[in-house]
């Protein structure tokens, strides 16, 4: 069956009393219904919640899109904050970089544990410890660590004007590993942020922290979530179809 453009195999059943959308891990949509649904309504609902699917269909792609494969040597590309950087390998002992990064564990004496970073971003360049880099799972983890502690650092400030814009109140922020997701907002008011964000141009972090505020207003993508997205960023469309482009091109360790 298409509708507005998108096919959706139905899967109908008689102890099914509403409908419902999802997206297969092949990417195929599966429209779930009742067995006497009216197609018109049901077409009707379908476009309704385009935004919804389009969204989820781009993170899918993100999820099912081959990664590029990086080596830790001198001369590698990693991106950061939208701009490209060279990686150089040095001898130096590990040095911390001025930022914090959140370690698992039980926070001692009511703070969080934490790691310096031994990567630092000089002179054009990141710079990261020989010794750090002796094989690329070493690498990997050593840069992924430093993606997470910058945005640990330049996140909580950026976010701030925007939540005060959008009237929410935030409990906290952490960057981490979040799948296929660029972010999500706990019950509790806490945002999350997929450590690989850091690599994006700052006009799509800022839609990514706009995305999750939205939600404090609005759990679910409805054109109620959307409206409350354009308020702020008017231009969120072009932002979102930038993120599901350039998402797919982002190195994920």
């Amino acid at each position: 069956m298409t509708i507005g453009g998108l096919d959706f195999v139905i899967r109908a059943s008689e102890l099914r009393r509403t409908v419902g959308i999802t997206v297969d891990r092949d990417g195929t949509l599966l429209l779930h219904t009742p067995t006497d649904a009216d197609p018109d309504r049901l077409a009707r609902w379908v476009r309704s919640h385009r935004s919804w699917v389009h969204q989820r269909l781009a993170e899918k792609d993100v999820l099912l899109s081959p990664r590029p494969a990086k080596q830790f040597v001198n001369g590698e590309g990693f991106d950061y904050l939208g701009r490209h950087y060279r990686l150089l390998l040095t001898d130096d002992p590990a040095v911390d970089d001025g930022g914090v990064l959140p370690r698992a564990g039980r926070p001692a004496a009511g703070r969080r544990r934490t790691l310096a970073s031994p990567v630092r971003l000089t002179q054009g360049r990141i710079h990261l410890p020989r010794s750090l880099a002796a094989t690329d799972a070493d690498g990997s983890a050593t840069l992924i660590g430093w993606y997470r502690h910058r945005g640990a650092t330049w996140l909580p400030p950026r976010i701030r004007p925007w939540a005060s814009r959008m009237g929410v109140d935030i409990t906290g922020l952490d960057v981490r590993d979040l799948g296929h997701r660029w972010g999500s907002l706990s019950t509790t008011g806490r945002i999350n942020i997929h450590w690989a964000t850091m690599q994006l141009p700052v006009s799509l972090v800022d839609y990514v922290l706009v995305h999750e505020l939205a939600h404090a207003h609005e759990r679910n993508h409805t054109p109620i979530f959307w409206r409350l997205v354009e308020r702020a960023l008017p231009d969120y469309e072009t932002r979102k179809n930038r993120l599901a482009a350039l998402g797919a091109t982002l190195w994920l360790g």
